[in-house]
């Protein structure tokens, strides 16, 4: 039925075909059409002979057996064979070429005949290129077939299973298997799988690629399209002729006071124009080759044990109807009850579904290690002084004094207002750090101003004036400094579409751009300390070094007896500098070294070449997730996958950009690594942001939402996207009993 179905929307397809298409049937050598490709015979490819001959009248030299004459199939390979096809004969032998059914009775030809072979239907199982000629009566190999034009080493011309039909059914299985191998039909393979992704739009044809206003173009024109045809098909369904009074009048949206009827389709694409609003949007809309994040309900937890919370969470997501058969990940912070190797959540899942995967959230390990590295002691007394300075100026009376400043001394200033230290996002500090080293100079400025009155904030701000000293400064462009290194690595960490192999990519690239600061540290710190002279000039701080004493135990003591001449700038920068950059370094490495570790098996799947160690962890790889991956033909597969990376010259930057270049159906193994790795989530920031709408629908005064109504509100208010109209409310009200009588 499927087939007849196909054939049946093919057909409907073949009314808006251009008339000077040209046909298979057209014979390229002679110029004659032949005769035997009759389009309108009802012979399908599924359908059983007894079928065939029932409908089919038309007399032929092809014959099935003794009785019967029929016409050979109008998509036989034998018909496309040596001969230049266009792009819609190729996509009909790639897509939809003859293959005899299950009870197709396959010839004895005079040379099998002492052994009695025949053709196996088994071998399509094994091999998805090789295709039967009913009229050659023989094997072919389809990508060959339509992309091959020379073979060998040195160009020698094609023959067997290309140009001329295999018939040697005792060699046969050694022959394809061989064919495999051959450098052209993997070409070939590859020409295939790009010519049906060009068709497809899921890759540039070359033209796309040389000029880009040609999309542009494109798009445009199928847009302008796509109502057109909307209005024939739904004329055509509902019986319409599409014919009116002045069918010659080339204006489409013609007047609405126009006395003349325009026509069915004129009117209705004429109506359908109206406002012109959809016209604007209709091909507007999510690919769903793309992979999301949703969000799926809030969900009660009356203990935070571990155990608890993965039954509360496995029970959640069957209550979604989600079948837990395919969890392949699974995310959380780095807390015990989560985390734990024993008793936390991801123990417990991984208990009863193995291939769930834990990722420690990237984000957190960020945020860990940063926090980690800032407790060097003048580095935690320079984020509090900071903090304690935003919280003292943040009063109206004492932050007018500090606006007041700003406008005296006629400050070109795009801000005017210090911002507090993000308390969950260390990184998130720079913008707090890089306005205060701004404002640094009206900051003093006001609190001097601030010291002279007479109550308790005049003496907060005599201290906090002389907190700020030397170390201070240092410790702060310091700290702007690599929170400048880490900010972007936090950003991209909260995208939606970030990957595993993205964010380890990210963190990488920030350690090389550490070390390389640490390999030149003595110019680095240079530049800095240069700023902090300067900031210090301004604000009238004199740079010193705190004072030393011989068993100094809480602060740094760097002066040594063969060394009393030492520098200012090489104490800080041996004090304060050193010692932070490389903590910074040392927890980054820390922290992203589980999520290095789970994609050492993914990393063949982006390179033209694999040493020794990628190809054992790709087959530790294939042996976690058989069967899920087919592990006997994934080698093959990795190997045909990288020599089309080759031949594209395309280093895939991340795992949705590799999942949609590999196609399902010539690399279906290395398609669902793809996906898989897609899939292993990488932060759960976004999860997370449904807190704040969480916080937006249960206030105060609705504290004792129930969970069903919480979550319906929550799912309203997160997936706007989704339309629900007021009858698919009404349906559902109608099913629930009431005492009233009102009828739904």
């Amino acid at each position: 039925m499927d087939t007849i179905n196909t054939g049946k929307k093919q057909s409907i397809l073949n009314y808006f075909k251009r008339k000077a298409s040209t046909s298979p049937s057209q014979n390229s050598e002679s110029g004659k059409t032949n005769k035997v490709l009759v389009t309108s015979c009802p012979v399908t490819n599924n359908e059983n002979l007894d079928e065939k001959n029932k409908d089919c009248d038309i007399e032929t030299n092809c014959t099935i057996n003794s009785n019967i004459q029929l016409l050979p199939q109008i998509n036989d390979i034998a018909l496309f064979i040596n001969r230049s096809l266009n792009d819609e004969e190729k996509l009909l032998v790639l897509r939809n070429v003859w293959k005899p059914p299950k009870m197709y009775k396959y010839p004895l030809l005079e040379q099998n005949k002492k052994r009695g072979l025949i053709f196996q239907s088994k071998w399509f199982d094994e091999f998805s290129w090789l295709v039967y000629s009913e009229i050659k009566k023989g094997a072919f190999c389809k990508f060959c077939a339509i992309f091959s034009k020379t073979g060998g080493a040195l160009n020698q011309p094609l023959g067997q299973l290309v140009l001329v039909e295999y018939t040697n059914w005792k060699k046969a299985k050694k022959v394809f298997q061989n064919h495999c191998k051959l450098e052209y039909h993997i070409n070939a393979t590859l020409d295939a799988e790009h010519f049906i992704n060009v068709l497809e739009k899921k890759e540039k044809s070359i033209i796309e690629q040389l000029d880009s206003d040609r999309i542009v173009q494109v798009k445009k024109n199928r847009k302008r399209l796509v109502p057109i045809i909307e209005c024939i098909l739904l004329c055509g369904r509902q019986e319409l002729a599409l014919r009116g009074h002045r069918g010659e009048k080339r204006n489409i949206l013609i007047d609405e006071n126009a006395i003349q009827n325009a026509g069915n389709f004129r009117a209705i694409l004429q109506f359908r124009a109206k406002g012109d609003i959809f016209l604007q949007n209709v091909l507007e809309g999510t690919d769903t080759r793309n992979l999301n994040e949703d969000f799926l309900k809030f969900i009660i937890v009356e203990s935070l044990t571990g155990s608890d919370l993965s039954a509360a969470i496995l029970n959640g997501l069957v209550e979604c109807g989600l079948d837990c058969a395919f969890l392949i990940g699974q995310g959380y912070d780095g807390a015990s009850n989560m985390s734990g190797k024993v008793q936390g959540v991801k123990s417990y899942i991984q208990t009863k579904y193995p291939k769930a995967i834990y990722v420690h959230c990237a984000a957190h390990s960020l945020n860990l290690a940063v926090s980690t590295a800032s407790d060097l002691k003048p580095i935690r007394n320079c984020l509090g002084i900071i903090e304690k300075v935003y919280t003292f100026l943040n009063t109206p009376k004492r932050s007018a004094v500090m606006f007041h400043v700003i406008d005296n001394e006629n400050a070109d200033l795009n801000i005017k207002k210090l911002k507090r230290l993000c308390a969950t996002r260390w990184i998130q500090r720079y913008d707090a750090v890089n306005d205060f080293c701004e404002l640094l100079p009206y900051v003093m400025i006001s609190l001097d101003k601030i010291s002279e009155w007479r109550d308790s904030s005049g003496a907060d701000a005599s201290i906090l004036k002389k907190a700020i000293d030397s170390e201070f400064l240092i410790s702060l462009f310091v700290i702007k400094k690599l929170f400048s290194f880490g900010l972007p690595l936090c950003r991209q960490l909260q995208l939606k579409r970030i990957d595993l192999k993205d964010a380890v990519q990210l963190a990488e690239d920030t350690i090389t751009s550490l070390k390389n600061i640490r390999e030149n540290i003595e110019q680095e710190f240079q530049i800095i300390y240069n700023s902090v002279k300067e900031m210090a000039n301004i604000i009238d701080v004199e740079i010193k070094a705190k004072r030393i004493t011989n068993k100094q135990k809480h602060r740094a003591n760097y002066k040594t007896e063969n060394d009393e001449n030492m520098e200012l700038v090489d104490f800080f920068r041996i004090s304060i500098f050193i010692p932070y950059i490389d903590n910074f370094i040392s927890q980054l490495e820390l922290r992203f070294v589980d999520h290095k570790k789970i994609f050492e098996g993914f990393e063949c799947l982006f390179s033209n070449q694999s040493s020794k160690e990628e190809l054992e962890s790709f087959n530790n790889l294939l042996e976690f997730y058989t069967p899920l991956i087919d592990s006997n033909n994934s080698t093959a597969e990795l190997m045909l996958w990288k020599v089309k990376l080759s031949r594209l010259n395309i280093v895939p930057k991340t795992s949705l950009e590799a999942f949609l270049l590999c196609d399902a159906k010539i690399f279906p193994n290395i398609n669902k690594l793809l996906k898989i790795l897609c899939t292993l989530p990488v932060s759960t920031a976004t999860p997370e942001r449904t807190f704040s709408t969480l916080k937006r629908v249960k206030t105060y005064l609705r504290n004792t939402t129930g969970q069903n109504r919480l979550n319906g509100l929550c799912m309203l208010s997160v997936h706007k996207n989704i339309n629900v109209t007021p009858d698919e409310v009404l349906n559902i009200l109608s099913l629930s009993s009431r005492k009233l009588d009102f009828v739904l």
